[in-house]
C-alpha cells in the first residue's frame, strides 16, 4: 500500500511543478513580447538569452523567439531557416507554422502560405477540442458583447444593418483558408456592400462573422475580449458600408 500511495501522490506533485514551470515560461515570453512591441531588440535578445539559459537552446520556445528576433532585426527572410529547423523538430508548433505562412506571404509564395495556414487551422482546431473552447458560457458572453456593440452604433447605421446577420463560427472554414484567408482572423464580412444592395444586386447573402475561438485565444481577459469584439464588429461593419479606417472613425463607428 505504501508503494501505491507514493505512486498516486507523485503525479500530483509533478503537476504542480509543471504548472509553475508553465507560468514562469508565460511570464518570460510576455516580457519578450513587450520588448519586441517597444522596439527594444537589445532587451529582447537579453531576455531570450536568459530563457535559453533556463530551458536550453533546443527548447521550441527559445527557437521560436530566436526566429522572431531575426525577423524583427533583418526581415522575414532571415527567420525562414530558423523556423524551418524548428518545424523539423516540432512539426505541430502552430505559431511557427503561422510565422512561416506570413514569411511566405512576404515573398509571394502563395502555395507555401496556403499550406502553412491550413496546418495552423488544423492544429488550432485540435487544441480547441482539447481545451473545450467555445462552451455555452463563452458563446453567451460573446453574443451579449456583440449585441451591446451594435446597440452603440449610431441609429442611422444601425437601421441599415437590420438585415445583416451577425453569426459566430469557431474559426474560418478550410476552403476559405485554402484561398489564402488568415486562419487566425477575428472577423469577416461576407457578401455585398450596402451600396450594391441598394442598387438591387442581391445575388449573394451578406453577413458578418465573428470567429469566437480566435477571439477567445487572443483575448482571455473578459474586458479585453469585450473591447476587441466591438473593434472587430465595427471594422466589419465598415466593410459593409464600403468605408476605410479613417471613414469608420470619422462617422462615429469606432
Amino acid at each position: 500500500m505504501a508503494a501505491v500511495t507514493e505512486n498516486q501522490t507523485e503525479p500530483e506533485s509533478q503537476t504542480i511543478d509543471d504548472e509553475d514551470h508553465d507560468e514562469q515560461l508565460e511570464l518570460a515570453l510576455a516580457d519578450i513580447r513587450d520588448a519586441f512591441e517597444a522596439g527594444l531588440l537589445d532587451r529582447a535578445a537579453t531576455l531570450i538569452d536568459a530563457l535559453a539559459e533556463q530551458r536550453g537552446e533546443a527548447d521550441p520556445s527559445v527557437q521560436f523567439e530566436r526566429a522572431a528576433w531575426a525577423w524583427a532585426r533583418a526581415g522575414p527572410e532571415s527567420a525562414v531557416r530558423l523556423l524551418d529547423v524548428l518545424l523539423v523538430d516540432y512539426p505541430d508548433y502552430a505559431d511557427a507554422h503561422y510565422a512561416r505562412a506570413l514569411a511566405c506571404e512576404e515573398v509571394d509564395d502563395f502555395e507555401g502560405m496556403r499550406r502553412h495556414f491550413l496546418e495552423v487551422l488544423r492544429l488550432d482546431a485540435e487544441l480547441d477540442s482539447e481545451l473545450g473552447v467555445g462552451n455555452e458560457e463563452e458563446l453567451d458572453f460573446i453574443e451579449a458583447a456583440a449585441e451591446r456593440a451594435i446597440a452603440n452604433v449610431p441609429e442611422q447605421f444601425r437601421e441599415l444593418l437590420r438585415g445583416v446577420p451577425i453569426v459566430l463560427e469557431p474559426r474560418p472554414h478550410p476552403e476559405l483558408v485554402s484561398e489564402g484567408f488568415d486562419p487566425r482572423s477575428l472577423g469577416l464580412f461576407e457578401g455585398l456592400e450596402h451600396a450594391s444592395q441598394a442598387g438591387g444586386d442581391h445575388r449573394a447573402p451578406t453577413r458578418i462573422v465573428l470567429f469566437h475561438a480566435n477571439l477567445l485565444a487572443d483575448f482571455p481577459d473578459p474586458e479585453d475580449l469585450t473591447e476587441e469584439i466591438e473593434i472587430t464588429l465595427l471594422h466589419e461593419i465598415g466593410h459593409f458600408f464600403g468605408l476605410d479606417e479613417d471613414d469608420v472613425e470619422r462617422l462615429g463607428l469606432a
